[in-house]
């Protein structure tokens, strides 16, 4: 095992998309041999698991794990571990058949880590991790197709004579790409589905091509750990709201300088919630 280096956090910030942090399916975790950021997936039915959302419950269960995992894991041990903690939540919820049968129901979440002992960043899902002046991120297919069908559907709504401000009531755009959100679990953890598929912890098994591992280079002192709430990811968090902040006072709608699957509901502050980590290191 290579020699462990030690993290000390530099800046930490979640925040809800609604301004209220209970909404937030969002999470951090800080341990002796862990640091993480966990996005839990926005579920797409009512299903709710003691009060939480499935987002909330599966950002919830990794950050436990994190806790107590051996600092020695590889990626693909943490992963089976972590996969094992929610499949194990579904039993004991009474609720291992009915997410096997409707993987729309099941607990998800992306996460982008940094394994202390291992001198490792590790990246499962749509969260990020700017290593250096290298952004890591695992582009989904899937979400680009949606993201661009409905640009192209709030576009035509505009030139019918809708407005901005009034899509954003409703956003009648993320409503028309709705039945397909609703069915892309069915690609969740599913290579047989070719370029559509993508990885996520959900309790079921995530394939090792899902998981990506880069051992941290000797010259990085720094990293940072950030969700997709940040379009675009900068060194520093004052960096990364001043970024997001101009792509919202310009797109908030995100369906023309950063098309999304969704935008900012009138009320809201942003278009999902947000996570950033920003770690230093000292070898």
């Amino acid at each position: 095992m290579p020699e462990r280096i030690r993290g000390s956090v530099e800046e930490l910030f979640i925040q809800s998309k609604t301004g209220n942090m209970r909404d937030c399916e969002d999470l951090i975790h800080i341990s002796q041999n862990y640091l993480a950021v966990l996005d839990g997936a926005t579920s797409k039915t009512k299903k709710t698991w003691g009060g939480r959302t499935g987002g909330q419950l599966a950002a919830e269960i990794i950050e436990r794990s994190f806790a107590t995992m051996p600092g020695s894991c590889t990626a693909r041990e943490a992963a089976d571990l972590l996969t094992s903690a929610v499949h194990e939540t579904y039993r004991n919820f009474g609720a291992l058949e009915s997410v096997q049968a409707d993987p729309r129901q099941r607990a998800t979440a992306a996460l982008a880590a940094i394994s202390l002992s291992r001198r490792e960043v590790w990246l499962i899902g749509d969260c990020q991790i700017l290593l250096g002046d290298r952004v890591l991120t695992r582009p989904s297919r899937v979400d680009e197709i949606l993201a661009n069908a409905r640009a192209l559907f709030l576009e035509l709504d505009i030139l019918a004579g809708a407005t901005v401000d009034g899509l954003r009531q409703h956003e009648a755009g993320t409503q028309y790409i709705m039945p397909l959100l609703e069915r892309q679990n069915l690609l969740q953890n599913n290579p047989s589905s070719g370029e559509y598929w993508y990885p996520a912890v959900d309790g079921f098994p995530i394939p090792s091509e899902g998981i990506i591992v880069e051992t941290i280079p000797d010259e990085i002192s720094e990293i940072v750990l950030a969700s997709d709430g940040y379009p675009v990811l900068k060194k520093t968090l004052k960096e990364s709201e001043d970024a997001l902040e101009a792509i919202l006072l310009e797109d908030p709608l995100l369906f023309r300088q950063h098309k999304s699957t969704k935008g900012v509901l009138s009320g809201n502050l942003s278009f999902d919630d947000r996570a950033f980590l920003r770690v230093t290191f000292h070898r």
